[in-house]
């Protein structure tokens, strides 16, 4: 599997992205870009793809994305990619999703599982098959 380098340059931009097998094994190659970030201070944007049927609102929804299916990237094999936090919302503080990474044992997957399903935008049952921050 190819793979973006897990960086955070000197003005704060950096990304890191794992597919399915990163996945599999819990994308434990994002918590150094995620410990990072929060060490600095910084705020992350994420995207994520799963099955349609696995989001409890539809795209282009002011409750979950947003908004205008801005962020929605919809697939030919039934998935849809949705994109949280973005630079003209400010993005999301690195030091919480640091917090809730480090809660499931690294595992940066099960913690953005775990936040969406917690602000209710997906079923307890989806499964990430995508996942970039």
């Amino acid at each position: 599997m190819r793979s973006k380098a897990v960086l955070i340059t000197p003005t704060g931009s950096g990304t890191g992205r794992v597919g399915a097998q990163a996945i599999a094994s819990g994308s434990a190659r994002l918590r150094p870009l995620i410990a990072e970030a929060a060490r600095l201070g910084l705020r992350l944007a994420f995207t994520v793809r799963l099955a349609k049927t696995a989001y409890l609102h539809p795209s282009g929804s002011s409750t979950d994305s947003p908004g205008l299916r801005r962020g929605v990237m919809q697939r030919a094999d039934h998935t849809e990619e949705r994109s949280y936090g973005s630079a003209q919302t400010g993005g999301f503080d690195a030091s919480d999703l640091a917090l809730r990474v480090d809660a499931a044992g690294g595992d940066a997957t099960a913690a953005v599982h775990q936040w969406l399903v917690e602000t209710g935008r997906i079923r307890s049952d989806a499964q990430i098959i995508h996942l970039e921050i």
